[in-house]
């Protein structure tokens, strides 16, 4: 009767694995001049309500930056957060979100990107900060 049971065991974790989809194929977080540019192509979009992207300085406390409706599967998506320019950080981590229509999680991937920030962008930014 063990063997059964470990048998049994066996079949069911290489059944949950053999059946799960990934929704993201490719993702990629680019910086440019005072951007970055989230790109990421999807292969199964079956049950995703939306995407969310995500952004952080620490890698714990996540802002939503937007929402993008999907597409069909196999499509390709783009968001660039132009609001990095008066940040003063070396990183930021960037999680597009595959979210169902009751809003939990289906699948999630995670990039860090080093922002390219020019220093009159930084003045500026701290010049503005400082009448605000």
């Amino acid at each position: 009767m063990r063997r059964l049971t470990f048998g049994l065991a066996i079949l069911l974790i290489i059944g949950t694995f053999a059946f799960a989809d990934n929704v993201f194929v490719e993702c990629s977080a680019v910086p440019s001049r005072n951007q970055v540019k989230i790109t990421w192509v999807t292969q199964n979009e079956d049950g995703i309500a939306y995407f969310a992207v995500l952004r952080s300085t620490n890698d714990a406390h996540y802002i939503e930056l937007a929402r993008l409706n999907p597409k069909g599967a196999g499509s390709q998506y783009e968001f660039t957060d132009k609001n990095i320019m008066f940040k003063d950080f070396s990183v930021f981590f960037y999680k597009i979100r595959a979210v169902n229509k009751n809003g939990k999680p289906l699948d999630e991937t995670s990039l860090i990107v080093h922002p390219s920030i020019s220093d009159i962008y930084r003045t500026w930014g701290a010049i503005k900060a400082m009448f605000r």
